[in-house]
């Protein structure tokens, strides 16, 4: 069982450091007075993503999970003959630990900009997790 509490710990403090990384990166040269054009204003997508690059530092938020997922996975998870149920809490608590205190920083401040972020934590963990963990499972055989 401790191992497995090093695995989650592991997961979540890797991944919430990447992700503050990647999201501060991402909102370098964002003024939040020019985000309301998000939504009141009808903007291309293409012109969305070339002035925040958010996809861009949220699709290398997805890649650095996946790896230190799946070399989680593999140097934790599997050695100790952890199963399904195990996998799983290493996948949805530091998902749901994160999402949680993403929305409660600065809540009063950009509740909107926090609950994007925390959903965008929480989907890119479990995905890039989730995967990860069941393609080192299929290696392992």
């Amino acid at each position: 069982m401790d191992t497995l509490m090093i695995a989650i710990g592991i997961g979540f403090f890797a991944s919430f450091v990447i992700f503050v990384v990647m999201e501060e990166k991402s909102l370098k040269d964002a003024d939040f007075s020019d985000m309301k054009c998000l939504v009141t204003q009808e903007l291309s997508i293409d012109e969305c993503m070339s002035k925040y690059s958010t996809i861009k530092y949220m699709i290398m938020y997805v890649i650095a999970v996946f790896i230190i997922g799946f070399i989680v996975a593999k140097t934790l998870l599997i050695p100790n003959g952890f199963g399904l149920g195990y996998a799983m809490a290493y996948v949805f608590l530091p998902s749901m630990i994160g999402s949680l205190i993403i929305l409660l920083v600065k809540w009063k401040f950009q509740p909107v900009i926090k609950l994007i972020s925390s959903f965008l934590f929480g989907a890119g963990y479990i995905g890039a997790s989730g995967f990860a963990v069941a393609v080192a499972y299929l290696f392992s055989t």
